[in-house]
């Protein structure tokens, strides 16, 4: 994600605004440090488009509170969308974000306002396919649902 936000520095900082350095501090783990504090790692709504442009993947926010989807700005979809599963995350007690799983052909929460400003054209395609709509709050999740993410390197 730190080669995403350095590479693209200038998109960054627009879409960010006064967040851009503290999510660039977040993303950046230099080879002796283990890795971003617990109050700067994964902050939504100001990651979800970094997070879904960087990994290439669908992203969804179910927070309590507020829910997003984030697509990608810069990657053209894959041939087939029923094949890409969106991530679907939680934040659980603002303590840990957990993955849920959404029904197959669930409607997505709304889309995250600014994909529509800041996406390219060759990633527009993204959007095909999905149903979006607001979605009401969510309740805590308990810990029988707990599992891990790991979305991989980009």
């Amino acid at each position: 994600m730190y080669d995403e936000i350095i590479g693209h520095e200038n998109l960054w900082r627009e879409m960010l605004g006064s967040s851009y350095e503290s999510v660039k501090i977040a993303v950046h783990c230099p080879e002796n440090q283990v890795g971003a504090s617990f109050k700067e790692w994964l902050t939504l709504p100001d990651m979800g488009l970094l997070v879904s442009t960087a990994f290439n993947v669908i992203l969804v926010n179910l927070s309590h509170g507020s829910a997003s989807t984030f697509l990608p700005l810069r990657s053209a979809p894959p041939s087939s969308l029923h094949n890409r599963r969106p991530v679907a995350m939680i934040n659980d007690r603002n303590i840990h974000w957990l993955r849920v799983k959404l029904r197959v052909n669930a409607p997505l929460p709304s889309l995250y306002p600014s994909w529509d400003r800041y996406v390219e054209d060759c990633a527009k395609g993204w959007r095909d396919g999905f149903v979006f709509r607001d979605i009401a709050p969510i309740a805590p999740v308990d810990d029988a649902t707990i599992s891990v993410v790991d979305l991989g390197t980009p």
